[in-house]
């Protein structure tokens, strides 16, 4: 009955250890010397964790028949010398780098993660923007009450949903109204072609936590961009890029630093579309967003003003004159 028990406890400890290790893979992503070290650290006690959280338990209620196979078995047996050998050491060296972290902190060398929203240097909230934009018959305006019809009805399309939310995300009037007519931090658009609506954009600006985590600077104006096109016949890559072309240089121009996107791997149309328009790669997001049941990752790619505004070479053939 004890082992029984143990072997319970047992599948616990593996559980919550397999939840730490999958931030701590998003962590180890980053470059940062520093923070790799680390993850490598906390991946290292997160895969010893269940045999050792076993093991004391043991020793703490003095069930000796646990204690008897763990000190016996091959397992066992490393685990305890290693941590006869070096714990101490590396228990002394992580005191040491807490104590210097947390001065530096105090000096304001380093800055704390905060999470409340960043504003932009004039201190306008990005939500109460309006912009409107257009080049030929491409149009960018505000999302407007009337337009929730559209966006019900794209995101009930599957052709659609298979290359936004997923196929299995089931839209009514209520949550269109719930997650697009909010009073988010997030400005809003309707993308209009002639005369027609044909897609959704939205930008916002990267928290203080975000801006930490991806290494962007704490002081940066970092915004992040999404959109889709509603009307599959313009699934079409020109399309998009006329769009992003249009946003970006807008905001590039008006003292953005940097803007970044999270397409899924998978969807290249997208990636591509990015691309085009200056955005380049910056790191893999590994598990970053629920796509029809399944957690998929992500590419976390950026695009800077000097970047953007370089002009997309085209390979053109010359006619030999005779």
């Amino acid at each position: 009955m004890i082992e029984v028990i143990y072997f319970i406890i047992f599948l616990l400890f593996v559980f919550a250890s397999f939840l730490v290790l999958l931030k701590t893979l998003d962590l180890f992503y980053l470059k940062s010397l520093f923070k790799t070290i680390t993850s490598l650290l906390i991946i290292f006690f997160v895969v010893v964790f269940p045999f050792v959280g076993i093991y004391c338990i043991a020793q703490l209620f003095h069930h000796e028949t646990i204690i008897q196979f763990f000190e016996t078995s091959f397992l066992g047996l490393k685990i305890t010398t290693f941590f006869q050998n070096y714990f101490m050491p590396l228990y002394f060296l992580f005191c040491i780098g807490t104590l210097i972290v947390m001065t530096l902190i105090s000096l304001g060398k380093i800055q704390k993660q905060s999470t409340k929203p960043f504003k932009v240097p004039d201190g306008n909230d990005v939500r109460n923007d309006r912009l409107m934009l257009k080049e030929k018959q491409y149009q960018i305006r505000p999302l407007e009450k009337n337009d929730a019809e559209e966006l019900l009805t794209w995101l009930t399309n599957e052709e659609v949903l298979e290359r936004y939310d997923g196929r299995d995300c089931a839209y009514t009037a209520s949550s269109i109204q719930k997650r697009y007519y909010n009073k988010e931090t997030i400005s809003r658009y309707i993308l209009v072609k002639g005369e027609e609506k044909i897609g959704y954009l939205q930008y916002y600006p990267l928290t203080k936590t975000e801006l930490t985590k991806y290494h962007f600077g704490i002081e940066s104006t970092v915004y992040g961009i999404d959109y889709f096109i509603g009307v599959p016949k313009y699934f079409k890559k020109s399309i998009q890029e006329q769009y992003l072309r249009m946003i970006c240089t807008y905001l590039l121009d008006h003292d953005v630093d940097l803007l970044v996107a999270d397409p899924l791997i998978s969807n290249r149309i997208d990636i591509e579309s990015y691309e085009a328009c200056g955005f380049e790669v910056y790191r893999t997001l590994p598990h970053h967003r629920l796509h029809e049941g399944k957690y998929q990752d992500c590419y976390l790619m950026k695009c800077e003003k000097v970047k953007q505004k370089e002009p997309r070479k085209k390979k053109s053939k010359k006619k030999s004159q005779s």
